[in-house]
């Protein structure tokens, strides 16, 4: 499905202009605003599909940076967030919604027996970090390379191979002082620096954000049995992979249970909201009241209920919506592949459950190492030639299913993977 490219990047480096006089970058988050050609204005959503203001509809694999797995207009979220309203604005007051969510979250995730909400992954990140200091009265802390946990100074570094340092400007070095960096997967390394000292382990189960990479075998088990030795909290990053990679998250799939998970994105189904859940004992500095857990808007009602109403969705549906969106990736992962082989283009395509990760004119990328083999100007370009195709994806090659892509849509999108892919030859060439 071919757009007018001319007319979209027009009307959408025009809105641009005006936003850059009064918005910083023009966008309220920095990769929106470096979408090639041009960032896109959405104007309408509905199902797994978004229209600009210059009224062309495209196929949405973005979907939000991976919040709406039930697509952009879920009916039974659109209600409860409507029936909420007419309750009126009760932010910083108790209300039933909170434990709801909490025993929807304790009958669906293996690690929570109980939750602390907050408003994004970032945030939540920072709280599980202060419940596993309080837990064990120690500091350090052992992270991933590789792995994302939110734009706070004591997590935001280690994110590009080549770099432990701050991911961004501005950052205090400081902050990062408690924490070691290994590298994902290695076990061995991480039985080489893991001591009692430890208050936490914190990673990222399945890399989603690093390049949807399964773990290797044996290493979450492995990871598990150490920190349980020696008495550290093993903390999931699961506001990616939770409610996506399954019901119960990368937890259930892959049946290793943590002290306590970070969720987000998915159970909110695109309204803001996390939470820090975990064993009664691992929680119990917050429960005790011994923690402070702060925010005006932790639990906020209307979140809250769009929370219930998905995952109570999900938990409905999971026997059908999880196996289908998978067999969706995987059908365009097969197909990508097929394709760039015939038509002689070098492409790694990796998957985990319903996301894929696209590393355009590379091969062989098989492990997270690998991912600093990407190349950022054909990956890019590649984005680009998709969205000239009536196909939106995550500027650096990401991709999410929902419940709403349509065979039809699987369709045109493979149409899409084809023109992009022959785009991408005759760069090459």
């Amino acid at each position: 499905m071919k757009i007018d490219t001319d007319d979209f990047v027009s009307k959408s480096l025009d809105w641009r202009t005006r936003a850059l006089k009064s918005v910083a970058y023009g966008t309220s988050s920095t990769p929106r605003g470096n979408q090639k050609p041009a960032p896109l204005v959405a104007a309408r959503a509905s199902g797994a599909h978004v229209w600009d203001i210059s009224g062309q509809r495209f196929i949405d694999y973005a979907l939000g940076f991976g919040p709406l797995i039930l697509g952009h207009s879920p009916e039974g979220v659109i209600q409860a967030v409507i029936a909420e309203l007419g309750r009126g604005l009760r932010t910083a007051t108790i209300h039933r919604g909170e434990a709801q969510l909490g025993e929807l979250i304790a009958q669906t995730l293996p690690s929570a027996e109980l939750s602390a909400f907050v408003s994004s992954g970032s945030e939540a990140v920072q709280l599980a970090l202060r419940i596993a200091r309080a837990t064990t009265g120690r500091t350090r802390i052992i992270r991933f390379r590789g792995n994302y946990h939110g734009w706070f100074d004591s997590v935001h570094s280690g994110g590009r191979p080549g770099n432990d340092g701050p991911d961004t400007l501005g950052q205090d070095p400081a902050a990062t002082a408690s924490s070691v960096l290994l590298d994902w997967g290695d076990l061995d390394m991480l039985r080489a620096t893991l001591t009692r000292d430890f208050a936490a382990v914190l990673l990222e189960p399945v890399a989603v954000n690093g390049g949807c990479f399964m773990p290797p075998d044996g290493f979450l088990e492995g990871l598990r049995a150490i920190t349980r030795e020696m008495g550290v909290m093993l903390i999931f990053d699961e506001v990616i992979s939770g409610y996506r990679l399954s019901l119960g998250g990368a937890q259930a799939r892959l049946s290793v249970t943590p002290d306590l998970s970070v969720i987000g994105k998915a159970m909110g189904a695109g309204f803001p909201i996390s939470a820090v859940a975990g064993s009664a004992a691992a929680m119990e500095p917050v429960a005790s009241g011994r923690l402070l857990h702060r925010g005006t808007f932790n639990g906020n009602p209307v979140s809250v209920a769009a929370a219930v109403a998905c995952i109570t969705y999900l938990r409905d549906n999971a026997a059908w919506l999880y196996p289908r969106m998978e067999a969706q990736a995987s059908e365009l992962a097969g197909f990508i592949d097929t394709e760039a082989r015939a038509q002689g283009l070098a492409m790694s395509v990796r998957q985990a459950g319903s996301a894929l990760q696209l590393f355009p004119s590379v091969a062989g990328v098989t492990q997270l190492s690998d991912a600093g083999r990407m190349n950022r100007p054909a990956t890019d370009a590649f984005a680009a030639d998709l969205m000239a195709a009536g196909v939106q994806i995550i500027g650096r090659g990401l991709m999410y299913l929902s419940s709403e892509h349509t065979d039809t849509d699987i369709a045109e999108t493979k149409a899409a993977f084809a023109h992009a892919i022959a785009a991408a030859v005759r760069r090459d060439l």
